[in-house]
């Protein structure tokens, strides 16, 4: 089945991962496709290569298709590429799909945000729709779908009524982690709370090059949630130590994890309130929120030596 919405991806450097991504969006023939391209690197010559056999990769285009590009001539980082590029999207599209190089996505994943996106097309409580559920293997919800503060950036839908409200630059975090109550959606454990303000601290001063963190404030700022399936509906197809953000072998939720092929869209009887149980599983088996997490976050507050400390663990993963 064809999808009723239009797809952004978003890719760099990345053809083999990229040409896989590409294949399962062709499948679902979206009316119109968002191509947004970070340019290369100066420091790394072997960009130029790679990112232009990328862009060749949407020449296969073969469908009835609008297809809009955004190849970028410089490199913007992932913090800026990203960010600007979902922008555009949502300047051109009142509601859409995205997805990144390495986020591959099941037939039932565009059947699942194509549902969604209409049924709460107008709840302000609600800001996205995501693909993944990266605790299915310990936590199994009764209902086909829920809702969880927690976003997570592999596969994921949203609305331009939502996304209004974001800002790279969290220009209101300095006054909002002064506030008695902080953030509606802050986790009440202590250890959770240091981390999350941690992150954002991060975020907010460009310690960690990404734009994720940014989203999830968005969310909690504005008290918004975001719709969760009970089985999950993408794969990770990017772990290695050429990778952004993701490095080494496969984590054991990985390992673990079951791609669905087909999903109940029927309604839920959940309230559209923060599913606790998900978060508590998230927060254990992929966020991995402890004493020594917070530690290894707080060395990016020293960027010379983190740099050097990422180094050496690459060398020694790869070797």
């Amino acid at each position: 089945m064809a999808t009723q919405n239009a797809v952004l991806l978003l890719v760099f450097n990345r053809p083999e991962v990229t040409e896989q991504v590409f294949q399962a969006v062709r499948e679902a023939r979206p009316p119109r496709l968002y191509i947004a391209a970070d340019g290369p690197r100066p420091s790394r010559p072997d960009d130029q290569h790679t990112t232009a056999q990328v862009r060749e990769v949407f020449a296969q285009v073969d469908w009835p298709c609008q297809v809009h590009t955004r190849f970028l001539e410089e490199n913007l980082g992932c913090r800026n590429a990203v960010s600007s590029a979902i922008d555009w999207f949502f300047s051109h599209e009142e509601q859409g799909i995205v997805l990144e190089d390495d986020v591959l996505p099941s037939p039932v994943f565009f059947e699942f945000c194509d549902t969604m996106l209409e049924r709460y097309k107008h709840d302000e409580r609600v800001f996205s729709v995501v693909g993944n559920n990266l605790v299915e293997p310990w936590y199994k919800h009764p209902e086909s779908y829920f809702f969880s503060k927690v976003f997570f950036v592999w596969g994921w839908a949203s609305w331009r009524r939502a996304w209004q409200h974001y800002d790279v630059n969290m220009a209101r975090w300095p006054t909002t982690k002064k506030k008695q109550n902080l953030l509606p959606l802050m986790p009440k454990h202590r250890l959770h709370a240091g981390y999350w303000k941690l992150v954002f601290d991060l975020a907010y001063k460009n310690q960690i090059s990404t734009w994720d963190h940014q989203w999830t404030y968005t969310h909690w700022e504005n008290q918004a949630l975001c719709v969760t399936p009970s089985q999950n509906l993408v794969r990770n197809i990017g772990f290695g130590v050429d990778a952004t953000h993701t490095s080494g072998s496969d984590p054991e939720y990985i390992k673990r994890l079951q791609v669905a092929s087909q999903i109940n869209t029927g309604n839920t009887t959940s309230a559209v309130t923060d599913n606790v149980q998900y978060y508590e599983h998230m927060s254990q088996r992929v966020l991995g929120i402890s004493v020594l997490t917070w530690i290894r976050l707080s060395l990016r507050r020293f960027p010379k030596f983190f740099s050097q400390l990422k180094k050496i663990s690459n060398k020694l993963r790869a070797a």
